[in-house]
């Protein structure tokens, strides 16, 4: 009887493709010294992985994450091979080590017929050259497959997803995401601490991290954490109710500061919020308190630490 595959979201970054792909030329060919090809920003002769196969000889993998977004920001499989691209990378290739056997184009985009009969026709011009090389491609397909046939990889670049086996755990994922946004000192510093601009973004990435569970780094603006959606994906519906509430909550407090500024009641003073009205300060101050105590509602019922 045939297993059921797991499916993979690529990676968010190609460092995380790279290494990736070093685990798979590891396990897929028996390269137990597969590498990385120098650091970024070094020429690398249209090799992004090293390693030699008793069997197949030396192996180069170039690494290609291409990364389109969708309408809500995430990341489609792949964007589009072309025959430029192609033919590009493998002539770059043609200068790395004049003994590889193996040049291997490893992508984040789908498989395609064009693509597959581009590299069909790279081979032919390569055998009528004399060249003791074969290209093949590994679309995000491929890797697919080859995680499936190989755990350890799956255990080691996938841990978070192959833990997914019930609903509860997924919703484990999303509230752990959710309460590591909560984490930051818009939520913990008093609020003349802070400066509009960075409290604005502060609610804005917590906000982001309940509805959809991409959370976004404070300086870098990378996703640093990625759970398998938002609030409303929870299967326990009292989490999703009070999670519903915690949502509400920072809309109030985010359209009361929006107010606040407009009317002049809160002026930006150095680096710092400077609101003279006490009332409105400790309004702000109880819906900030308000949105943590319903997170903490929450977590406590899930059994998850609370912040």
């Amino acid at each position: 009887m045939a297993g059921i595959w797991q499916h993979f979201q690529p990676p968010l970054y190609w460092q995380q493709f790279e290494e990736l792909c070093t685990g798979l030329l590891a396990e897929v060919y028996d390269v137990p010294n597969a590498q990385q090809v120098g650091r970024p920003g070094q020429a690398q002769d249209g090799v992004d992985v090293f390693g030699q196969s008793s069997r197949y000889g030396r192996i180069g993998i170039q690494c290609k994450r291409l990364a389109d977004l969708d309408e809500y920001g995430h990341p489609y499989p792949g964007g589009p091979i072309t025959r430029t691209l192609l033919r590009d990378e493998a002539k770059k290739a043609l200068k790395f080590k004049s003994d590889l056997k193996l040049w291997i184009l490893a992508t984040t985009a789908r498989r395609d017929t064009k693509v597959q009969a581009w590299v069909e026709q790279l081979n032919d011009e390569w055998r009528s050259a004399g060249r003791q090389r074969i290209a093949i491609i590994w679309t995000w397909d491929e890797c697919i497959s080859h995680l499936n046939s190989y755990p350890d990889l799956q255990r080691k670049y996938y841990r978070d997803v192959i833990q997914v086996r019930t609903p509860k755990d997924l919703d484990e994922i999303i509230l752990r995401t959710i309460a590591m946004a909560f984490e930051r000192p818009a939520f913990e510093v008093p609020l003349h601490c802070e400066t509009p601009k960075a409290f604005f973004q502060a609610l804005a990435d917590t906000q982001k991290a309940l509805r959809t569970g991409e959370l976004v780094d404070r300086e870098s603006r990378h996703v640093i954490r990625k759970a398998i959606g938002g609030y409303r994906e929870l299967d326990d519906a009292h989490a999703r109710e009070g999670l519903g509430k915690v949502n509400e909550t920072l809309k109030s407090l985010r359209s009361q500061l929006e107010q606040g500024v407009e009317s002049g009641a809160i002026r930006e003073v150095g680096t710092c919020l400077d609101i003279q009205d006490q009332a409105l300060l400790r309004f702000l101050e109880e819906l900030r308190q308000r949105s943590v105590d319903e997170l903490n509602e929450v977590l406590r019922t899930t059994s998850i630490p609370t912040i």
